[in-house]
């Protein structure tokens, strides 16, 4: 009877696992992504892979930060600074370069002044290049990379705003009263200086 026992006891557990399984599965809270997105369809892992969103599709040419590793030329190197052996040894050291021209995930819009900002980075050949041994690991020096290009781009994409009418104005009237008021600090400079030297009464 013992036996029987403990194969019903395991029988039912099992059942209570697979149970279990089959609800977590189809469980889907209130702070899913289906749920909080229901338009957006790149959230969805098993969709396949996120795509950057185009500008035709966000009507705007503008950057949103996605870069294609496949577009990328990664090489690993050796990493610079102490570390003993195991510098000699790895490659952690990663290096990232790219076709500026040929880049189709920049806007065009921003690429003069990406090029312009980031002139000591580009070779003759078009190609910008950028290298990080912050750490003794491939990935995080990737990882590290890919950050330091988004900032760049976004640093490029910042066009300095026009200044307005009124800012003009007050501009002018700002550098107006500062030549007055720096006008009446010479005459008072030159009033003392007069009232310093010896009048013709005072020598006789």
């Amino acid at each position: 009877m013992i036996p029987i026992t403990n194969f019903v006891y395991r029988q039912c557990s099992a059942l209570s696992t697979r149970q279990f399984l089959i609800i977590s599965r189809t469980y889907k809270s209130n702070l899913s992504y289906d749920k909080l997105f229901p338009k957006s369809q790149s959230l969805d892992v098993l969709s396949g892979p996120i795509q950057a969103p185009t500008s035709e599709s966000s009507g705007k040419e503008k950057f949103n930060g996605f870069i294609p590793i496949d577009k990328l030329d990664v090489t690993h190197r050796h990493a610079r600074g102490p570390g003993g052996q195991h510098v000699n040894k790895s490659l952690t050291g990663v290096e990232i370069r790219f076709h500026v021209e040929s880049a189709t995930w920049i806007p065009a819009s921003i690429k003069p002044r990406f090029r312009d900002m980031n002139h000591t980075r580009i070779n003759r050949d078009g190609y910008f290049i950028i290298f990080s041994d912050e750490t003794r690991h491939s990935l995080l020096n990737q990882a590290h990379c890919l950050d330091r290009i988004r900032a760049l781009i976004r640093e490029a994409s910042l066009v300095p705003k026009g200044l307005s009418d009124e800012e003009r104005k007050t501009i002018e009237q700002r550098k107006k009263a500062a030549s007055q008021e720096r006008v009446i600090r010479k005459r008072i400079q030159s009033m003392h200086k007069q009232e310093r030297k010896p009048s013709s009464t005072d020598l006789n």
